[in-house]
């Protein structure tokens, strides 16, 4: 489950699947709690071309759609489902002052003395449903100090805001967690898997043709070519979308629009060996 690309813009097509719908309807129920004290966490994991920002956004768009904006607000953004990505080198700071612009408040010489005291400030105060931060596993390049400031400044956010939180990243992301003993108590981890070889990849390599209008989708399903796709991108679906893309381009290239498993095999070689490790 990956990511959009310019050339594939419609999100339906894998968000309806199964696997991904379960992660989105995890987030979309946890935002229709109501305000706790001690909060859940979920730490969305999955490697990198697994789908998880898309499915921030995805639960995103259902969440602005069940929670519109009270006509009382004014005075900041609303933002039922607050979304950002954790910045470089996370210290509490940083992260309170991203939200704080996420939130449509002005950033002035001064917020820094009460940056987190006005985060929590807004999130009750606009009742925000849900916090998701993406790319967590940043948090790996702090160092121990940096870090423990960070997961106090998270926990901080939760039981001061009274709001659950999303964290997205690489299965790191979950270990990070684990070092903190009262967010490892309030979380629950959903893992997005690559796709098994068989009919769930088969299945996912059709629709994946069909949304990028590729000729006769159809016969990407057939087990020759979905085995030579998921072979070279191991259950991944970035991998898919990309591979699918090149091998498009390739049967272009060689004046066709209908992709051959030549093609693929053409495309395959010029991906880096890395992106399908």
């Amino acid at each position: 489950m990956a990511e959009l690309e310019p050339w594939c813009s419609n999100t339906a097509f894998w968000i309806d699947f199964e696997e991904a719908r379960r992660a989105v309807e995890t987030l979309v129920d946890l935002a229709h709690d109501e305000p706790d004290e001690r909060p859940t966490c979920v730490i969305l994991v999955g490697q990198s071309g697994m789908g998880k920002t898309s499915i921030l956004r995805e639960a995103q768009r259902r969440i602005e759609l069940t929670f519109p904006e009270p006509t009382e607000l004014d005075d900041a953004r609303y933002a039922p489902m607050l979304r950002t990505v954790i910045p470089s080198s996370p210290t509490s700071l940083k992260i309170n002052l991203t939200l704080l612009w996420k939130q449509g408040w002005p950033i002035t010489s001064g917020i820094h003395r009460i940056a987190d005291l006005k985060v929590v400030e807004l999130l009750r105060k606009q009742r925000t449903r849900l916090v998701a931060i993406d790319n967590v596993y940043a948090i790996l390049t702090a160092s121990g100090k940096a870090r423990r400031d960070t997961l106090d400044a998270f926990r901080f956010l939760m039981s001061e805001g009274r709001v659950p939180m999303v964290v997205a990243g690489l299965e790191v992301a979950a270990d990070i967690f684990a070092e903190d003993v009262e967010l490892a108590y309030r979380s629950i981890i959903v893992r997005l898997n690559p796709w098994p070889a068989g009919a769930a990849s088969q299945r996912l390599i059709r629709v994946l043709a069909q949304g990028m209008r590729l000729v006769d989708p159809d016969s990407f399903a057939e087990p020759e070519f979905a085995e030579l796709i998921w072979h070279n991108s191991q259950g991944v679906t970035g991998n898919f979308k990309r591979l699918l893309h090149w091998s498009q381009k390739v049967a272009r290239r060689h004046g066709r629009e209908r992709v051959s498993l030549a093609d693929i095999r053409e495309a395959a070689a010029l991906l880096p060996a890395y992106a399908f490790a």
